[in-house]
């Protein structure tokens, strides 16, 4: 099996479990999973060219569906019998064998089952615009829990314990690589090691600044609550 699609997959996998989106742009896959491509493939220079072939390939699997003409993906089923259309592949052959570890996940927008009403109202309270990074284009922009959407059931739809961001920053504010405190002051896990020019300005650089969260618009108690799980804090 490729290596590359095999590593393609897996990131692929972690972003639908991480964000909780099964549609995601080209432009987002490229900063997701520059750095893991990096580190995995570094005598690759065209690394870029090279994952649009792959997410070519699985779409010829079914595993993708191409959403639009503008660079935008539909993640489907990843499971361990995938395999390419028609069959085929010999023992060995690189094309051939489709043995490989993944899980499928139930992350669609729909199944979040927000309501648009209140995905407008959260983006507009926060002026469309993710505080974090400024990234200001509503396709981009998410509703991020501050108590994780599957252990707060009470809580999915409580103003105050939503914010909105951009797609990388909720994925990386869900990984735990990143917090707010009380104070809205940002933090920074100290493992938190990044290749990538917009993560650094935007957290490595501002750990310690106050991001300008609306007033009343995050409750202070569930940044503390979630705070005091993450094993860095």
């Amino acid at each position: 099996m490729s290596r590359w699609r095999r590593v393609v997959r897996r990131e692929l996998a972690r972003y639908r479990e991480d964000t909780g989106w099964r549609v995601v742009e080209l432009q987002e896959l490229y900063d997701q999973l520059g750095p893991v491509l990096r580190e995995e493939f570094p005598e690759n220079n065209n690394r870029e060219a090279k994952l649009r072939q792959i997410l070519q390939q699985l779409a010829e699997r079914d595993e993708l569906a191409f959403v639009d003409g503008d660079g935008t993906y539909r993640v489907g089923e990843l499971g361990e019998t995938a395999g390419p259309r028609g069959g085929g592949g010999t023992a060995g052959d690189d094309d051939g064998d489709w043995q490989y570890e993944a899980s499928e996940y139930e992350m669609t927008v729909g199944a979040r089952s927000l309501p648009a009403a209140f995905r407008d109202a959260v983006l507009a309270r926060y002026d469309t615009e993710c505080p974090v990074s400024g990234v200001d284009h509503p396709r981009l922009l998410d509703v991020a829990h501050v108590l994780s959407w599957s252990d707060h059931e009470s809580l999915r739809t409580a103003p105050g314990n939503v914010v909105a961001l951009d797609r990388t920053h909720h994925a990386a504010f869900d990984a735990g690589l990143y917090t707010l405190d009380a104070d809205f002051r940002l933090h920074v896990s100290p493992d938190f090691e990044t290749d990538s020019d917009l993560l650094r300005r935007t957290l490595v650089e501002r750990a310690g600044e106050r991001v300008a969260v609306p007033n009343g618009a995050l409750d202070p108690a569930y940044l503390d609550e979630r705070n005091q799980s993450l094993d860095w804090w």
